[in-house]
């Protein structure tokens, strides 16, 4: 099995997703063997696409100059550790209501015509990442993004990312998401993030 693990978070250290992520993987060895190829876009952000990407990732691949090659490199290998990876672990802190800026400039260099989804001639679109398995380790400052709670309407987090890679042909998608862990107490905090190592200690002898 090759598994791939995303890290997100701007912060190094108190990181409650590096935590829970590196527990998880740790959890995970005690079940399986495989090789772990680690992306951490937190610290080390892709560029942002430019004018020159843009042109670049839609000049058919046989046009394209050596420059627009040169521009496409770093997210041809983003996209080529997707490829090559049979699960996914992404550690992503919620900000602001949503994903990190990190984040989204890796997703906005992996979602790409011709490379991790096509257009079919009837016009429909196609996710070419199918059957991989995703997992989503999120915190979260504030309690509670669940249906029918008050801040419900504001998790643009969870909504967005199942949406991104169903696009992309990723539908076995497990989000574990840690609440309460900016502006709760020091007893819901740990509570919370202990119920989560919980949740993925059991999701490691299954996954």
């Amino acid at each position: 099995m090759n598994l791939l693990r995303i890290y997100s978070s701007v912060r190094i250290e108190n990181s409650k997703t590096r935590m829970l992520t590196d527990f998880f993987i740790n959890e995970l060895r005690k079940q399986n063997n495989f090789t772990l190829e680690s992306r951490d876009v937190g610290i080390n952000p892709p560029n942002f696409p430019t004018n020159e990407f843009i042109n670049a990732n839609y000049t058919p691949e046989e046009s394209r100059t050596l420059e627009m090659k040169t521009v496409l490199k770093s997210s041809d290998i983003l996209i080529d550790e997707l490829f090559n990876s049979d699960k996914i672990v992404i550690a992503s802190p919620m900000y602001n209501f949503s994903i990190s800026a990190t984040l989204k400039a890796y997703i906005d260099n992996i979602v790409r015509v011709g490379k991790t989804f096509k257009l079919n001639e009837d016009g429909s679109m196609e996710g070419l990442l199918s059957g991989r398995k995703l997992i989503v380790i999120t915190s979260r400052g504030a309690m509670s993004y669940k249906i029918g709670e008050v801040l419900n309407s504001f998790d643009f987090q969870e909504n967005y990312l199942t949406v991104l890679f169903n696009f992309l042909g990723i539908t076995d998608i497990t989000f574990v998401n840690t609440e309460a862990q900016d502006f709760g107490t020091e007893e819901l905090k740990i509570s919370n993030f202990e119920h989560s190592k919980e949740q993925l200690a059991k999701l490691a002898k299954i996954w």
